[in-house]
């Protein structure tokens, strides 16, 4: 009866364990197994609008362009607490970048958070995150890594994984700030956009006084807002961002894969972005 009574209270602490929210019981180790992803490209920001929202500093250039994905077999983020990341670059120091989830940093900590219509459905923490990483850095040659130390069980597991940049990198043509054709009362309208050469995606970027509000995407040179998106009478800016890789697909909530696909057909994550158009809905 006494070992009876022993193993019921080791079952009973254990229940306790996994209901438990922190990295030191096993209740946050849902899969056993974690997939760090990394893909490196160039950022054509001509006009310094992510500069801009990922600093504060407009600074028109051309930089490294890192996309992270770090998922669990469920193809969500492999930890509650991520720990520290740190990105590693051929020429220049490391740089933190904080704790490292599914698709990127937390949503908006480069500037931009995905919305309606491109991202259903609508985000419970007013956006999600867009998966590539602002460095600042200019895109050289090489190989490029991320690493993390986390804490899993009360122990310190690294983690991290490499991508290369190549000789002759590609970088993606201006992209032009979208025209806005308004839809009046109905509070929706259409953009529409130049697509530089290999841009396979364009994602519109809404925002009006209170922060960004919608986000379009489209595969060809118009991007629709449906009714009921904006407010009639109210004033807004949009910019947009053309990718060589499946910027929104790769990330939540559309991909709940454990390795998602984070290259384009020229095997780089190449972003280029426009300067800001001013409209009224």
């Amino acid at each position: 009866m006494q070992r009876l009574r022993a193993g019921f209270t080791a079952l009973l602490i254990l229940g306790a364990a996994w209901g438990c929210g922190t990295q030191t019981s096993p209740g946050d180790i849902l899969t056993g197994q974690v997939f760090p992803e990394m893909a490196v490209g160039t950022l054509n920001d001509s006009a310094g609008t992510i500069s801009l929202l990922a600093t504060g500093v407009s600074a028109p250039g051309t930089y490294a362009n890192v996309v992270t994905s770090f998922r669990n077999n469920l193809g969500a983020s492999a930890f509650q607490h991520p720990g520290n990341g740190f990105l590693h670059f051929p020429s220049a120091p490391q740089l933190a970048v904080g704790g490292l989830s599914s698709y990127g940093q937390a949503p908006g900590a480069n500037g931009v958070v995905g919305q309606p219509p491109a991202y259903v459905p609508a985000s419970t923490v007013g956006g999600y995150a867009t998966g590539f990483i602002f460095t600042g850095v200019a895109p050289t040659p090489g190989t490029y890594s991320w690493s993390a130390i986390v804490t899993v069980n009360g122990q310190n597991q690294p983690y991290g994984a490499t991508a290369t940049l190549p000789s002759s990198p590609l970088i993606l043509g201006v992209e032009s700030a979208p025209v806005y054709a308004s839809g009046g009362a109905t509070g929706g309208g259409t953009f529409t956009v130049v697509v530089p050469a290999s841009v396979t995606e364009t994602i519109v970027v809404v925002s009006a006084a209170g922060g960004q509000v919608a986000t379009a995407m489209t595969k060809g040179t118009t991007a629709v807002l449906p009714p009921g998106t904006l407010t009639p009478g109210t004033s807004y800016t949009a910019f947009a961002i053309g990718a060589d890789y499946p910027f929104v697909e790769a990330g939540p909530p559309a991909s709940a894969a454990q390795k998602p696909t984070l290259t384009g057909s020229a095997g780089t994550a190449d972003l280029t972005v426009s300067g800001t158009a001013a409209f009224t809905q």
